[in-house]
């Protein structure tokens, strides 16, 4: 039975679920997510040849040339690598920038190769907003700071806080 694609973010940071980055490595060197293993649909160069190519020619263009590049033993090895982290994974989810192309052809070729995986709606634009959005309400929350001597109990009463973060 497959999973329907993932809208719900909260619940991927809240239980450290595993995602599968397919972004280029330079993207994933710019920001990432601590749960996230970056297995790439394209090179840092095959990423750079492609947008090039859209800019240049268009997406029909593009996405055609990024089949050229990702064809035969090059395919065959990123499947493999793919495979063998939903097979390890299979709670997991994969993403892209937007949750687009990439997402998209690397969930085909992967139910090609008999597996069903979800992909996170909005890639990693969405998961990143998503984040800063919790930050900004967090900050707008009252918060109660506990100060007191050593041994005087400060612990064991925030701990006993449902919402409570003993630094």
């Amino acid at each position: 039975m497959s999973r329907p694609n993932c809208e719900d973010f909260r619940q991927l940071f809240v239980n450290d679920v595993p995602l599968m980055d397919m972004r280029a490595p330079i993207e994933f060197g710019q920001g990432a997510f601590p749960m996230s293993t970056n297995l790439p649909l394209m090179t840092n160069s095959e990423r750079e040849a492609v947008g090039t190519c859209y800019k240049e020619q268009g997406q029909d263009a593009a996405i055609a040339l990024g089949h050229e590049l990702v064809c035969g033993d090059v395919k065959a090895q990123r499947v493999a690598q793919w495979k063998a982290f939903c097979e390890a994974n299979p709670n997991g989810y994969l993403y892209c920038f937007r949750g687009g192309q990439r997402s998209q052809i690397t969930q085909r070729w992967l139910k090609e190769a008999g597996i069903d995986y979800p992909y996170v709606v909005g890639g990693y634009k969405a998961l990143r907003r998503f984040l800063i959005d919790t930050i900004d309400q967090v900050a707008e929350m009252p918060m109660l700071i506990v100060g007191g001597n050593t041994g005087s109990g400060k612990t064991i009463m925030v701990n006993e806080l449902a919402n409570g973060i003993d630094l």
